[in-house]
């Protein structure tokens, strides 16, 4: 297996966008990035660094899981956290690109 270049890694980028962190070591998670995945405030962030040094976000909705079937357009009767997830994400990812595109 080769080791995942610059470029390779560049393709999975949907959004990139920068913060400082203040004095008090808080961030701000720049709008695009609250817009395309929808947070709200309450939201929860899991931060995870790995042996690389990068850091990862998860988020943790507030609305219950039962409240984002409504937003999946599936006709499959289950799937892994994972994919529902990732679904969602791609879902909010391709509405903000069309927002932008009408706006």
């Amino acid at each position: 297996m080769g080791t995942m270049g610059f470029a390779d890694d560049q393709a999975n980028v949907v959004i990139k966008a920068t913060s400082k962190l203040s004095s008090r070591g808080q961030i701000v998670i720049p709008i695009e990035i609250r817009k395309t995945l929808g947070l709200i405030e309450g939201d929860d962030l899991t931060f995870i660094l790995n042996k690389d040094g990068e850091i990862k976000v998860e988020v943790l909705k507030k609305q219950r899981l039962s409240e984002l079937f409504g937003i999946l357009k599936t006709n499959k009767p289950f799937q892994p956290v994972d994919e529902v997830r990732k679904e969602v994400y791609r879902n909010m990812a391709e509405k903000e690109l069309t927002d932008r595109e009408e706006g």
